[in-house]
């Protein structure tokens, strides 16, 4: 089968959060399946800086885009583990900017029509169509609409599939956008979607209504999203799709992310033998200046300091944490100026229990994943979620709120691998991190970490239903 993603980031190249981790992953297992998948993405300036290798131009023309022409230029490379194209659009994408720009509607609205001379160059000159293309969050919405609707001659039958990433992002714009993208205004959509967003250019609403199948990245947010409470104005629309939606779990990368091989980390350990968890421990919390105390637990979390990680929680249990438990806390992060602020005063003022590292670092990630006991995901809602899967591979214990992909992956009981809660309130938290502290001394917690150790949150069983889901568009 051939496959085209079209995805506004990929890892290794560009990365802002799980698409990327997506987008470069998926389509890796998928080629490993036999299938010839291929990558397009926006050639950003820093891409260049960095100096990723490309070749071309290997095409080049002029988009549309209301009444004006911008000039395109495509690029490939294989630095990763999949083709990648790069489409070079200096009018959208020479800046330092990835997403947050006022004209970002008419930069992805280029991007798309991009998308569609990329397919026309590969089909003309390589000879190569692709039976799916699979287009990812509101980006790259408006390739499935130009698919079933302008360009519906040039192509033929193009399955389609569009997948939802995070529903709170949808690319609502004015209604003259319709215009500029030269597509009709979509009444026929907006008759569908909620008062609160209603009247509005919506680029994730046609990804929705146009594609043959629409898939989001677990079961559970599957089943929310078509609700009042977490559908942001599209519920009706994505109920209306119900027999042609799914839901699929994300894999992890269990090649980077293996407690065996990892160099970023002070030891060696696997399920078999987690021995070497206690020096990463050890070695975390002198690093970090914590207390170094063996039988001391430590927390870890992992996350961008926004709303929807439920960090209103963490601050409201953070003087019951600090009064009632002997804890370590160690946190990574950015973003949200309070909370960057509430952390960074517990911190300071709590300097051998508390850690806060403002900002990202990478490699520290990897050793909190090592080093902690138990990680932190109490977010008010979750499309999927990868920290919890990374911190199973690495025996910590994750604590989460039933919510999207961290319903689908932590159970807690006595065949569980964690601790969990869902009324959204903070004494509900911290009863589920009391359990896990409880739990923490006894003879058991070796056991529930060995068994989320054991897991496997690979791609390879996703790849296989996302091959499910192609056959399903392919019909369609």
């Amino acid at each position: 089968m051939n496959v085209l993603f079209v995805a506004a980031e990929v890892d290794p190249f560009i990365k802002t959060g799980g698409l990327a981790d997506v987008a470069g992953a998926l389509p890796a297992a998928l080629r490993a399946r036999g299938h010839d998948v291929r990558v397009v993405m926006p050639r950003y300036r820093v891409l260049r800086e960095k100096g990723v290798a490309m070749d071309g131009p290997i095409a080049a023309s002029f988009l549309t885009i209301g009444e004006q022409s911008e000039e395109q230029r495509v690029w490939r490379t294989t630095d990763g583990p999949t083709p990648t194209y790069l489409l070079d659009i200096p009018a959208a994408f020479e800046r330092s900017a990835i997403y947050g720009e006022q004209d970002d509607h008419r930069r992805f609205i280029l991007f798309a029509r991009g998308v569609m001379d990329l397919m026309q160059h590969l089909r003309e000159v390589d000879g190569w169509q692709p039976t799916i293309v699979h287009c990812h969050d509101w980006h790259a919405a408006l390739v499935v609409n130009y698919i079933k609707t302008t360009h519906a001659y040039t192509f033929g039958h193009v399955g389609t599939v569009f997948t939802i990433h995070n529903l709170a992002y949808q690319g609502a714009c004015p209604p003259t956008t319709a215009a500029l993208a030269g597509l009709s205004s979509g009444e026929m959509i907006e008759q569908r979607m909620g008062p609160r967003i209603a009247g509005a250019f919506n680029f994730m609403a046609r990804g929705i209504f146009y594609s043959d199948i629409v898939s989001t990245v677990s079961p559970t947010y599957a089943e929310e999203v078509m609700t009042g409470e977490y559908g942001e104005g599209l519920d009706a629309l994505l109920r209306g799709r119900r027999n042609r939606f799914a839901g699929i779990l994300n894999g992890i990368d269990t090649t980077l992310f293996d407690p065996s091989t990892d160099p970023r980390i002070a030891a060696p350990y696997d399920a078999t033998d987690p021995s070497g968890k206690a020096a990463c421990k050890a070695a975390l919390q002198h690093e970090l200046g914590l207390t170094e105390d063996a039988s001391t637990p430590l927390i870890g979390i992992v996350t961008r300091l926004v709303e929807q990680k439920g960090l209103d929680l963490l601050e409201q249990v953070m003087p019951w944490f600090l009064r009632e438990t002997g804890a370590q806390l160690v946190l990574l992060g950015s973003g949200n100026a309070h909370w960057e602020g509430v952390f960074r005063w517990h911190a300071a003022s709590y300097p051998q229990r508390v850690h806060a590292h403002i900002g990202f670092d990478a490699a520290l990630a990897q050793r909190i994943y090592a080093g902690s006991d138990m990680f932190l995901m109490p977010s008010r809602f979750e499309p999927c979620g990868l920290g919890q899967m990374i911190a199973l591979r690495y025996g910590s214990v994750p604590i989460v709120r039933a919510t999207g992909g961290l319903s689908d992956t932590v159970q807690e009981g006595y065949e569980g691998n964690g601790f969990r809660f869902h009324p959204y309130e903070a004494q509900h938290f911290a009863d589920a991190i009391a359990r896990a502290l409880v739990a923490y001394t006894t003879e058991g917690w070796a056991l529930l970490r060995q068994r989320g150790m054991r897991e496997d949150n690979s791609w390879a069983h996703a790849a296989s239903l996302y091959e499910q889901l192609y056959a399903g568009a392919r019909r369609s």
